[in-house]
């Protein structure tokens, strides 16, 4: 295994890859005519390395570097992907692709090995069944390790079968509408133009659609979440609504039975006063009648002892031969009186 490697290597410094000067004439276009500032030219070789690398990748991310030349020509910043550079003992997830020390010392030993004035041009990873996407991540990467105005970011999914670039405009990254994919002149580019269109397409498609299930499942989630705060709010308000209630039923209950007590307090005081009065009326008259008694009884012995003492104004009224009768009385009792006494002696 390590005489194949040594051999390999060899070879590779035998066919060292030259950077050209002169923009490539053998072209062929995929996808949009680019409007922008820069154009993006692939090799054939490396595009075909690149695919044929990341076939297989459908689990984690896989990437590795973008190496080529720039040539300013015809207005434009045209940069030229001359070859591919696997990025070995990377730290890799489904969702994430990390350089590591090792990865950079690889990759710079082998492009010095391979390339004749060579640079990183870019760099290349793959999003398995993810879409073509800079995630928060991959920008990230871009911004610190890819910064320079020429380097792009390419970015392959090998389960959906669809690619794209992305570059810098005005200081930002953007996705760049097409490319072109070139070879010396008199090489025949072996891929169908009509196939990666069609590829191309269908992704679009794909992605197009991807994008409308993800709009239309983000706006129905909106709509769900907008939904439930409604709910939650008319929720709390009919809670809300229901307490008071109860607390005015409840307020109106304590206040009817303070008033029923107070009624019954009062039918009581005058059920109670109402007794006293009879018993006052009862006892005025009990105490009404033993007075005319005593009255009666007093008036009784009043006559009486007028009587007895004749002191009965009625005998003032007597005529005066009842004087005379009575004076005549008197005298004979005074002379039968003597008589008597007489007889004694």
């Amino acid at each position: 295994m390590a005489k194949k490697k040594t051999g390999r290597v060899s070879s590779k410094k035998r066919e060292k890859i030259i950077m050209e000067n002169v923009l490539p004439q053998n072209v062929l276009p995929i996808g949009e005519h680019v409007e922008e500032d820069k154009n993006i030219y692939i090799s054939q070789s490396a595009y075909k390395e690149i695919h044929r690398f990341t076939r297989n990748k459908l689990t984690n991310e896989s990437g590795g570097m973008l190496v080529g030349n720039v040539i300013e020509a015809l207005g434009k910043t045209n940069i030229i992907i001359q070859g591919f550079v696997e990025a070995k003992y990377c730290e890799a997830t489904p969702t994430t692709l990390t350089f590591t020390h090792e990865t950079w010392d690889s990759v710079h030993s082998e492009i010095a090995e391979r390339f004749e004035d060579g640079k990183i041009v870019g760099w290349i990873h793959t999003h398995p069944n993810f879409g073509i996407f800079l995630s928060e991540y991959d920008k990230f990467i871009q911004e610190n390790f890819f910064k320079e105005e020429y380097q792009v970011a390419y970015v392959v999914d090998p389960i959906q079968k669809i690619e794209g670039f992305y570059f810098w405009i005005n200081g930002r990254i953007e996705k760049c509408k097409g490319f072109y994919i070139f070879d010396k002149t008199g090489e025949k580019i072996e891929l169908e133009q009509e196939k990666v269109a069609e590829d191309n397409d269908e992704g679009s498609v794909k992605n197009n659609n991807k994008f409308l299930v993800y709009a239309l499942a983000g706006m129905l989630l909106v709509a769900v979440l907008v939904f439930g705060l409604i709910c939650s709010n008319l929720f709390k308000r009919m809670q809300i609504l229901e307490t008071r209630q109860e607390n005015l039923v409840e307020s109106a209950n304590r206040s009817i039975g303070n008033l029923q007590q107070q009624i019954g307090d009062l039918q009581t005081e005058m059920d109670t006063l109402s007794t006293s009065q009879d018993t006052l009326v009862e006892s005025a008259n009990k105490s009404l009648e033993a007075m005319q008694q005593k009255i009666s009884t007093l008036q009784t012995g009043i006559e009486g002892l007028l009587e007895i003492f004749d002191l009965n104004p009625s005998s003032e009224n007597e005529s005066p031969n009842d004087e005379e009768h009575g004076a005549g009385v008197e005298d004979d009792v005074q002379q039968d009186d003597e008589g008597a006494n007489n007889t004694d002696e």
